[in-house]
């Protein structure tokens, strides 16, 4: 089977209608943020949760959690839908991934489920730290961001295809060596077709990340993370510097 990225959101943090923030899914069984309705929206797009086995997180904000008890919730309700549902594996940045799932599963009041809860399985990870299985690999750095977070390298054993992300991040130079040669490196461009000029909030342009792709040897740069509005010219100003450069559309399936 190829490797396949299916963007739920592709938006800012608060989403227009219709729309969700950042997140997508690989292989239609890695989740890679929440984004504010990612249970619905997979089924939405023809993905159930129940076929989720890893969720990664590339930090928790609230953006990129927010549905987390959603997805705990509705793997929990039709588990019975299936003869057995293994544990979600959650991986995450150290400092926060078992208060998040903690503060979760109160939220949902997991005592009071009907059918038995079945415990998230947590793998939290510092940058520069690894993880591997039968199926992938991946490796992390440190984002630029105003809370702990991970830039992952996701390397698909069965197709040897290699997938970068961001998550959010200020321009960081080291991950070029993440992306190195990436058949597509997802970055994150909140500040849209401008570089900006204040990096308090850890965020980039579609200018700067134009620069990781093409630095990297990257084959493709999706863009994510930005106001609707501005999404064209964001793709516009990056394809100056990197040509292969596209905003994929909320449902779109790429295949690497």
């Amino acid at each position: 089977m190829p490797t396949t990225i299916t963007f739920l959101g592709t938006s800012a943090v608060t989403p227009g209608a219709g729309h969700d923030t950042a997140s997508f899914v690989i292989n239609r069984k890695y989740l890679v943020d929440t984004g504010w309705n990612a249970a619905i929206r997979m089924l939405s797009h023809g993905i159930s949760p129940l076929d989720l086995e890893y969720l990664f997180f590339t930090h928790f904000h609230q953006d990129h959690y927010i549905s987390l008890p959603q997805v705990l919730f509705y793997r929990n309700q039709r588990s019975r839908d299936r003869e057995h549902v293994p544990p979600l594996r959650i991986i995450g940045p150290e400092e926060e991934l078992e208060r998040i799932v903690s503060l979760t599963t109160q939220f949902i009041q997991i005592e009071k489920l009907k059918g038995g809860f079945v415990e998230p399985e947590l793998h939290p990870l510092s940058p520069g730290s690894s993880f591997e299985t039968d199926a992938f690999l991946i490796e992390t750095i440190k984002s630029i961001h105003p809370v702990p977070g991970l830039v992952y390298r996701f390397t698909d054993k069965e197709t040897s295809k290699v997938l970068a992300f961001t998550g959010d991040t200020a321009y960081h130079p080291p991950i070029i060596e993440m992306a190195r040669d990436a058949d597509l490196l997802i970055h994150e461009a909140s500040h849209g077709p401008n570089r900006p000029k204040d990096t308090t909030w850890g965020h980039a342009g579609s200018p700067e990340a134009a620069e990781i792709a093409k630095e990297a040897n990257a084959k493709r740069l999706a863009l994510v993370h930005c106001p609707e509005a501005q999404q064209e010219a964001a793709v516009e100003a990056a394809k100056v510097i990197f040509p292969n450069t596209f905003w994929p559309e909320d449902g779109e399936t790429v295949t690497l």
